[in-house]
């Protein structure tokens, strides 16, 4: 027996649908089993498939229609009976490792053009902070010495009137 459950709602991608309803195809040993998500009049669908016994079927059936991902926010789910293809379950699983790697390249890819720009940024301040010091290094050093003349001439006069 084959169903076709279509979940519908305003937030039911990237909440982790698919993973959960293809935990509970695991969970009740189905062999065959496809999900994807797709967009139909500003609402957001997620369209599942399932092969199995009929108590399995059953038994999914009432787990799509009573729970949900945390997140999730389902306005409608229809199940009907399906006659097409569904694809077996392990390859499902590597099609959806291929979608989410294809989607992490990009983000580390881009991740790693901000450390670039990131690292370029703090190599010209850390310049900066070398050109401040040394500039102010002199000014300092400088000021330092001037001190340093004015206080022997304080010691100077006090010793002379005896202070010290």
């Amino acid at each position: 027996m084959k169903l076709k459950a279509k979940i519908r709602g305003s937030k039911v991608h990237d909440v982790g649908y698919r993973v959960f309803l293809l935990r509970k195809a695991l969970e009740l040993g189905a062999e065959r089993f496809n999900a994807y998500n797709s967009e139909g009049d500003g609402i957001q669908i997620l369209t599942a498939f399932i092969e199995g016994s009929k108590d399995m079927i059953e038994e999914f059936s009432v787990a799509a229609r009573s729970h949900k991902p945390e997140g999730a926010d389902v306005s409608d789910i229809s199940v009907h009976e399906y006659n097409g293809y569904i694809i077996g379950l392990g390859d499902y699983m590597h099609l959806l490792q291929v979608e989410q790697l294809s989607k992490g390249i990009p983000a580390l890819l881009r991740i790693d053009q901000k450390q670039d720009r990131s690292l370029d940024k703090q190599d010209d301040l850390l310049g900066e902070v070398r050109d401040m010091n040394r500039k102010f290094g002199k000014v300092l050093d400088k000021d330092i010495v001037e001190l340093k003349s004015d206080m022997a001439e304080v010691k100077t006069a006090l010793r002379a009137k005896g202070i010290i």
